[in-house]
């Protein structure tokens, strides 16, 4: 069995192969949108997270034969030689370690069904990125700032980033 996870800025997803006769068969995928604390998760435990989150899902194909875990991001390789930094790394570490997966790398163009599984339209968080806030009003007396929500737009941005050039320091 081979499976190839990835995560995206919101989502992670999976997808696991049968290699008969030489030729890759997908039998299984899997995706779902990170919960609000994942997705503060640093870009490796995200990735890891994915890999969790499938096995978990192809339980029954993963526990016969160690799958072999084909990922795009480089330090997950070397992942069991590693200091556990906390105890969700050491509950993850737990659960690989009933699987016995082999890590390798496969470079991002090569892992284009679980990529795109991550990346699903549908999983797109509801909540807005700070870089779709602007600035509507400032009181000068209390530092208050009042945020609402806009469209991305280059020419306000621009006139932002030239008002911030004449502004007093604060």
């Amino acid at each position: 069995m081979r499976l190839r996870t990835d995560a995206s800025k919101f989502a992670v997803g999976g997808v696991l192969f049968q290699v008969v006769d030489g030729v890759e068969r997908p039998i299984a995928y899997i995706s779902r949108k990170m919960k609000s604390a994942e997705l503060n998760y640093p870009t490796q435990q995200q990735e890891l997270l994915a890999i969790v989150h499938a096995l978990a899902a192809f339980r029954i194909y993963c526990l016969d034969k160690p799958p072999i875990v084909e990922t795009d991001h480089k330090s997950l390789e070397g992942l069991f030689t590693q200091k556990m930094a906390n105890r969700r790394l050491a509950r993850w570490y737990d659960i690989l370690a009933e699987y016995q997966p082999t890590f390798s790398y496969l470079p991002g163009a090569k892992n284009g069904i679980a990529d795109a599984l991550s990346r699903r339209p549908d999983l797109q968080p509801e909540t807005k990125f700070f870089h779709d806030l602007s600035v509507t009003s400032f009181d000068d007396t209390s530092f208050s700032l009042a945020l609402s929500e806009v469209a991305t737009d280059t020419e306000l941005a621009t006139n932002i980033k030239k008002a911030y050039k004449k502004d007093r320091e604060i």
